[in-house]
């Protein structure tokens, strides 16, 4: 897929502002095209926003162990929010061209661990586009 050049561009810029190179560009790009396409910014602001309260979330959960105060709350709050982000993004991902839409259904949303391995690190990547936003820069 080819992506806007101005989409490019934020990615190019967003990988040098974090300093981290995202793992998956493309779709991310993607997404963000589709959203503003489909008229679904509104629900593209909410997946990043889940994205970082996510991606937080499991470090929280990696450090205090499941024997943690409080793991069990946070686990089902994690739980509810992958659920609500993906069918965001499962949502925003029927916009982009229809080999990758289904690339990204395989690769993300199946059930399988190796697809949620790829959803947690596409959610990294969707951390760094919210932070991008926190700190007041437009996106594309």
């Amino acid at each position: 897929m080819t992506l806007q050049p101005s989409s490019l561009e934020f990615i190019q810029e967003l990988e040098r502002s974090s300093n981290q190179k995202l793992f998956f560009p493309t779709d991310v790009g993607c997404l963000l095209e589709a959203a503003r396409r489909l008229q679904k910014m509104e629900a593209f602001d909410e997946a990043i926003f889940l994205a970082k309260f996510i991606t937080k979330s499991a470090g929280i959960m990696r450090r205090i162990g499941p024997d943690g105060d409080g793991y069990d709350t946070l686990s089902l709050e994690v739980q509810a929010g992958i659920q609500k982000a993906s069918s965001l993004l499962q949502s925003i991902s029927q916009g982009c061209q229809d080999d990758l839409s289904q690339l990204q259904s395989a690769m993300f949303f199946a059930v399988s661990h190796e697809a949620l391995e790829r959803l947690m690190k596409l959610f990294a990547d969707l951390t760094l586009v919210k932070n991008w936003v926190l700190d007041k820069k437009p996106l594309p």
